[in-house]
């Protein structure tokens, strides 16, 4: 069931809030991980799984995944490396965790290949398993016709907050195509044929693009972006949350801008709320959505409305288009709305009330010399986990890489 918002534009500046005020958030943990391999990594995903994480990227240089279990105190242990098994084209791989024997004790990476069949490509799973000497056999998930253009293939994987399962959507971003979806068990053998998200005759499909892992209650959630009603300069943010058993919530967030290059981010609120934070040509916006006191507009479907404010960090604030961070995380201490963004130089937090006015001082993350990789984050109950490398210059012109491991506490309410 599918639930249409509609919402009010509002512009306000995020930074008008005193410097010399206490931060809006602060790193209630802040450690170096023990350098290796996987550690130096640019770019790699931070996967709840259970009572601790799983680290997980593809080397591209040494044609390898590599992965380990990171523990909440930012303790990197059993690292593994492997080759995939497949040919690979389209998107890089992405990664899911899943349960063997214990929570997130498998990682699932998954990516497009050649098919057997002449000109189809397949999408297939890779299990590793902590304990295994090798990953096992490819599993096939499903197969996109000949005549793909891996191209335009989009891929997004995740896992549950429980580490007991993962899951996987895909589609090639091209007119009528749906995008699909699957839980992912154990050894990532799924026991259902692949959803549809739209769900619509082909004739009916809307163009989408944009497809990524979502923060989720259970952590089984994705979204992509849609036009909006309004034309080429609204879209609309689209998500789905499921639990551990495969049902899903759709929701049809309406925005009153257009999100530009694929920056967004959202993650659910408390009570019922739903934050998110985009790029748009000209700020960087975020939105809170709210249930309004009728959620049924009479139709018996359970639509209705619910309030928007788009606060607004305009360009000029960075300096210009080309120096603008990007949205990295968003949630919503205390009602309020915290961004992390990733600039340049360090990361930062920010944070404001649900009306746009500042909460605090901007939260500047450490950095050596302003050389720091992409931001992984999950956003949960007990804070918001960031990992990012930095580059940092020793004697004699040498460097180094570092990899941080932080959570990021906000209070309910500041002084």
């Amino acid at each position: 069931m599918m639930r249409t918002s509609a919402g009010i534009f509002s512009v306000l500046g995020l930074f008008a809030c005193s410097s010399d005020a206490p931060p809006g958030a602060s790193t209630a943990k802040d450690v170096n991980l023990t350098d290796s391999a996987l550690a130096h990594l640019s770019k790699v995903s931070l996967l709840r799984a259970g009572d601790s994480f799983t680290l997980a990227g593809y080397d591209s240089a040494a044609g390898l995944v590599r992965w380990g279990r990171l523990t909440l105190d930012g303790v990197l242990t059993e690292q593994l490396a492997f080759a995939l098994p497949v040919t690979l084209v389209g998107p890089a791989p992405v990664f899911a965790a899943t349960k063997r024997t214990t929570p997130g004790d498998q990682l699932v990476a998954i990516a497009l290949t050649p098919s057997a069949t002449a000109g189809a490509y397949d999408l297939v799973a890779v299990v590793a398993t902590l304990g295994a000497v090798a990953p096992a056999a490819p599993v096939v998930l499903a197969t996109l016709k000949a005549g793909t253009d891996p191209s335009t293939v989009q891929i997004a994987a995740g896992a549950a907050t429980s580490g007991n399962l993962g899951f996987v959507a895909w589609g090639p971003r091209v007119a009528g195509m749906d995008v699909q979806f699957l839980l992912l068990p154990a050894d990532a053998v799924p026991s259902a044929a692949p959803a549809a998200f739209f769900g619509k005759a082909a004739a009916d499909m809307p163009s989408w693009d944009c497809l990524h892992a979502t923060n989720g209650i259970a952590g089984l959630a994705f979204s992509v972006v849609t036009p909006g009603p309004g034309g080429p300069q609204t879209s609309d943010f689209q998500t789905l949350e499921m639990d551990e058993s495969g049902v899903g919530n759709p929701m049809d967030y309406q925005l009153t801008v257009a999100i530009t290059n694929c920056r967004d981010v959202g993650a659910p609120g408390p009570n019922g709320t739903y934050v998110m934070a985009f790029d748009t040509s000209h700020a960087i916006d975020a939105a809170m959505f709210s249930p309004t006191v009728t959620l049924d507009s009479g139709a018996g479907d359970g639509s209705g409305s619910v309030s928007i404010i788009d606060p607004l960090m305009a360009n000029a604030t960075f300096g210009g288009p080309l120096d603008k961070p990007i949205p990295a995380w968003v949630s919503s201490p205390g009602g309020d709305i915290s961004i992390g963004l990733q600039r340049n130089g360090a990361p930062q937090v920010v944070r404001f009330r649900y009306d746009g006015a500042p909460r605090g001082s901007a939260l500047t993350l450490r950095s050596d010399h302003g050389q720091t990789g992409p931001l992984a984050s999950w956003v949960g109950t007990d804070g918001v986990y960031v990992t990012y490398t930095d580059d940092v210059k020793g004697s004699g012109g040498a460097t180094t890489t570092k990899r941080y491991f932080m959570r990021i506490d906000s209070p309910a309410t500041l002084p």
